[in-house]
């Protein structure tokens, strides 16, 4: 009996050791585990959330070594004394959960919309027209701007609702398009302001949610939605279309996740530890390479039918213009721009690979760029029966390099642009009103 106890304790001391801050930070030196980082990426800033959270480890497993290393004589007592430790374990958890929301907020509004109010970020990127140090942070609702004004009121106040193009995520704060915007509007009309609403992944099924969990909070005059591109990957994705984004799932497991501040950390932990996803300080995205294409297959006369999550795109477009309607908030809807075009210069490289409708193989750059046309198409007309504005960015921005850093993300000088397009539709239309 005291063997075996004696053996627990040196387990336990073990496993405390292994998984010490310093040993993680020896073990992965140079292969994408960056440790501050990791702690950065947790809770936005200084990393103190997984910092208390390894410390508290650690303490766990020491003290569980230390109980069979007193009790080494009698594994009953051990197990007795363990026992009591795990009945209070709740109020150590719930302990731990108020310390790291002091630290880091919780999301404002929907658990389920990854809004951190106060994130601050350091990045360092490798991207084609995009400055190599970036600040990303969030205001008080997670969203990136400015703290929304305290005369709310008197301000024209306007939410950018969108994807990855929208959020910028790679651009300092002040090079973003919706920062842009801010700043050319109020050349014009000084009291504006503008947040960044976007998230990465969110399609127009995210998009409902955020528009009736946070606008109808925050109450803006204006919704500017960016809006198409991660519907088209439901089309060209069966998994994706059925089982739908990561960034979009729900269910009581998303909601503890989406509640709870310190199963965020550890969960984050999770996949990286477990699941071997990489969390960098520096870009997930990559610069658009160019890939011949061998031989694109078959593809329909009308391409429509390659979309099967089309008609529900324009079903949620409609959902989404009827909330904010009801909301009172004037909606404008903007096209999605993309580095493809359908010209003939397109057609030899790849665009992206279709796997949907009992169909695999690649597709061209200008079919893709087809595709989109096609979701963006569908846009107007449903603007247009429901006598909503839309802006067609997508005929305002050239495909060229010179604008984006992969196939649809823009870098500084396309976020510029992006923003002095957007400027010039608006700002004549908002002193109409």
């Amino acid at each position: 009996m005291r063997e075996k106890s004696s053996k627990l304790w040196i387990v336990f001391f073990a496993a405390a050791a292994a998984i010490n801050k310093w040993t993680l930070s020896l073990i992965y030196p140079d292969d994408g585990f960056h440790f501050w980082d990791i702690l950065e990426k947790s809770i936005g800033r200084w990393g103190l959330a997984s910092e208390i959270l390894i410390w508290s480890f650690d303490a766990v497993l020491l003290l569980c070594g230390v109980i069979f290393f007193i009790h080494r004589s009698s594994l009953k007592k051990a197990f007795f004394v363990l026992s009591v430790f795990a009945v209070s374990f709740p109020l150590l958890f719930g302990m731990m959960e108020i310390g790291i929301r002091i630290i880091s907020p919780p999301n404002m509004f929907s658990p389920y919309l990854p809004l951190r109010p106060h994130n601050k970020l350091d990045l360092h990127v490798q991207l084609d027209g995009v400055s190599p140090e970036a600040r990303n942070t969030t205001n008080m609702w997670g969203l990136r701007g400015d703290e929304p004004p305290a005369k709310w009121n008197d301000y024209y106040t306007i939410v950018v609702v969108g994807g990855s193009t929208a959020q910028c995520y790679y651009l300092d704060d002040h090079k973003t398009w919706p920062c842009l915007l801010q700043q050319k509007l109020r050349a014009a009309i000084p009291q504006c302001w503008v947040g960044n609403g976007g998230i990465s992944g969110h399609s127009t099924r995210a998009h409902i949610l955020f528009v009736r969990e946070a606008i109808a909070k925050m109450h803006p005059k204006m919704a500017l939605l960016l809006v198409g591109v991660n519907d088209l990957w439901y089309s060209m994705n069966d998994e994706a279309r059925i089982h739908g984004s990561p960034a979009e799932q729900t269910g009581w497991k998303y909601f503890i996740l989406g509640n709870s501040r310190l199963v965020q950390v550890l969960f984050l932990w999770k996949i990286i530890l477990f699941d071997h996803v990489v969390v960098l300080e520096r870009s997930a995205n990559e610069d658009f390479t160019p890939e011949p294409l061998a031989r694109e297959m078959p593809v329909p006369d009308d391409l429509r039918q390659m979309l099967p999550s089309l008609d529900e795109y324009g079903r949620n477009i409609r959902t989404i213009i009827d909330d904010l309607e009801s909301m009172k908030v004037r909606p404008v809807f903007l096209t999605q721009p993309l580095l493809f075009d359908s010209t003939q210069a397109w057609k030899s490289l790849v665009g992206w690979d279709y796997s949907a409708n009992g169909k695999k193989g690649k597709l061209s750059a200008a079919t893709y760029a087809k595709l989109l046309d096609i979701f963006n198409e569908e846009l107007k007309m449903v603007c247009a029966e429901k006598k909503v504005e839309v802006f067609d960015l997508a005929s305002e921005i050239p495909h060229r390099r010179d604008y984006f850093y992969d196939m649809m993300h823009f870098n500084e000088a396309g976020a510029s642009l992006v923003a002095d397009k957007i400027a010039a539709y608006l700002q004549s239309r908002i002193q109409q009103r």
